[in-house]
This record gives C-alpha cells, sequence and structure tokens, in this order.
C-alpha cells in the first residue's frame, strides 16, 4: 500500500531545497538510474530510506546556502556552482557514515551534532581543497584558528566554518575535541610523496574519523574508539579510489595509487572493518550495510569507466 504521508514529507523535503539543490538531486537521480541500467542493477525506490536521505541532504544544502553566500563566492572569486557538489556530497555522506556509526553502537545525537559534522565535512573539504588546488602551506592553513591574525582572502570561508561550528560545541561539554585539535600540528608532514602515503592513511584518516565522531557526542564507548581508525582508513581509502584516475593525470601521488589491486585492497579494508563491528557494536547491521552499499557503488562506477566528478560533481 502506498504510503502518502512518507510521499508527502518527501516532495515538501525536496520543496525546501535550495535552486541549486533542487537541481543537483534531479541530476543525481538521473545518473543514478543511468548507472543502474548500465551495470544491470535493479533499480527499486524504498520511500522509507528515500525520506531519510533526502532530510540529510536537506540539511547539507541549508548549511551550504546559509555558509557560503553568493556575496561571498563573488568576493572570494570562487563559481559556487563547482562548489556546491563537492562540499554538500562530502557533507551528505559524511553525515549518513557518522550517524550511522553512532546507531550502530546505539549513541543518541542530536540536531546541533548533525549540524557539527556537516560543518567539519565541509570545512575539511575546503582545507583540502585550499591545500591541493590552491598551494596554501598547512602552517598558514592552521593561522585561521588565530581569530587575532589577518589572513588571506581566500582563507576567509575557512575561518567562518570553524567559528560557525565551534558555537555548537562549547569547550566544557567538548573537551575531548579541542584536546585532539591540539594534535592538529602532528598532521603538519601531510605531502603527496610515495614515502607518506602509508602514513597519511595510517595516522591522519583516523584522526580525521575520531574528529567526526568527537564533535557529534561528548563522549564515546571502548568499542567505538577501537573501529574509528579501520573505519577511518576504509573511507580516506574510498575517497582516493573515487579520485584516483584524476590524481593520477596531475601525478599526485596517494596510497591507493600505489597499491597493484585498488579494489582487492578496498575490499580487504571493508572486510576488517565489517569483523570488527560484528564484534564490538550492539546494533551493527545498517552500518555495515551502507558501508558496502558505497564501496560497491565505488567499484561498479569505475568498472564501466564512469567519471564521478564530471558525472555528478558538475552542474554545468
Amino acid at each position: 500500500m502506498i504510503n502518502f504521508g512518507i510521499i508527502f514529507q518527501i516532495l515538501a523535503a525536496y520543496l525546501s531545497l535550495s535552486k541549486i539543490g533542487k537541481r543537483f538531486l534531479q541530476k543525481s537521480f538521473k545518473k543514478s538510474r543511468q548507472l543502474n541500467k548500465t551495470i544491470k542493477q535493479p533499480f527499486f525506490l524504498d520511500l522509507r530510506k528515500s525520506l531519510y536521505l533526502i532530510k540529510s541532504f536537506q540539511l547539507c544544502d541549508k548549511i551550504f546556502n546559509l555558509q557560503v553566500q553568493d556575496q561571498l563566492c563573488v568576493e572570494l572569486g570562487r563559481d559556487k556552482k563547482a562548489m556546491y557538489p563537492r562540499f554538500v556530497t562530502y557533507g551528505w555522506i559524511s553525515l549518513l557514515i557518522w550517524s550511522k556509526m553512532l546507531e550502530a553502537f546505539n549513541l543518541n545525537y542530536d540536531q546541533p551534532a548533525k549540524d557539527s559534522c556537516v560543518l567539519f565535512a565541509f570545512r575539511h573539504r575546503e582545507w583540502n581543497d585550499l591545500f591541493d588546488n590552491q598551494g596554501y602551506t598547512f602552517a598558514q592553513l592552521t593561522e585561521v584558528f588565530n581569530y587575532q591574525a589577518v589572513i588571506p582572502k581566500q582563507l576567509t570561508l575557512l575561518r567562518r566554518l570553524i567559528q560557525t561550528q565551534q558555537k555548537l560545541i562549547p569547550p566544557d561539554r567538548f573537551g575531548k575535541y579541542y584536546q585532539l585539535m591540539q594534535r592538529l600540528n602532528d598532521c603538519s608532514f601531510f605531502e603527496h610523496t610515495s614515502d607518506k602515503a602509508e602514513r597519511i592513511l595510517d595516522q591522519i584518516a583516523p584522526f580525521v574519523a575520531r574528529l567526526f565522531i568527537y564533535i557529534m557526542v561528548p563522549e564515546v564507548p571502548l568499542g567505538l574508539e577501537e573501529i574509528l581508525k579501520p573505519v577511518g582508513k576504509w573511507l580516506y581509502m574510498l575517497d582516493e579510489l573515487t579520485d584516483l584516475e584524476h590524481d593520477r593525470k596531475k601525478n599526485q601521488i596517494t596510497y591507493m595509487s600505489m597499491v597493484q589491486d585498488p579494489e582487492k585492497v578496498i575490499w580487504g579494508q571493508f572486510q576488517l572493518c565489517r569483523q570488527q563491528i560484528l564484534c564490538l557494536a550492539p546494533n551493527p547491521d545498517d552500518l555495515i550495510k551502507f558501508m558496502e552499499s558505497l564501496t560497491l557503488g565505488v567499484i561498479n562506477i569505475r568498472r564501466h569507466r564512469i567519471d564521478i566528478e564530471k558525472e555528478f560533481f558538475e552542474l554545468n
């Protein structure tokens, strides 16, 4: 029986999106259906799942448009249409994966936790883009945390995202997050070189995973803390696999660009995560299904030589 209540909620969420959000969602839905046909996978429309996904997307769309305003893009000389897919897609996936991680351990999280997760994803994307594409150094980027320091105009969005997020996480409640941030300089070795690619995967990926969790909840059980390293590495490897062809064209060395069989490596990491989640999480099923679906999706896209960045990250 058709649930018209859920359909109405989906429609309401869709209509609340910004113009650019509607356009992006329409294109993504169309491309996803085309992909399913290409890989001969049946397309099923699960209304409850669709409502959950579009509400998560709705939050990312709202936060993006609040933070990345048209006038700011003009001042920075940035193309908002180019920024939107990169920011919102990463924010969306981050919100889904880390929310499911907390749910796997039966941990409650509130609306500010969701907002903070999306803001952290945006600032992580902006940091990486400034480092990789605009040539800012680690030392220059860390100046954004010193609010008395004068920074280049191009870093104003990064500072704005950090300031907005910190309003949601008071130090007296989220002390462990701020303790972690004291170790940010441990990541200053970041370079795209063969001798540092594995070290980045082993140290920075788990560090970022812990930050995502500790901005959402102030206390983390030991079991969850234990699986953050393998899951953080899996997510980082998946991101590298997604960008593999573009990184190779730019001669940018990553861990996944150096392994002989990237698909075998990512499946191996997923299986390691799966085993640990099953052992440690009281409610593991949704998290594992989501991780498996993401892994399989990226692999299928690559096998059919579909350019993820061009097909899904361009609105022109």
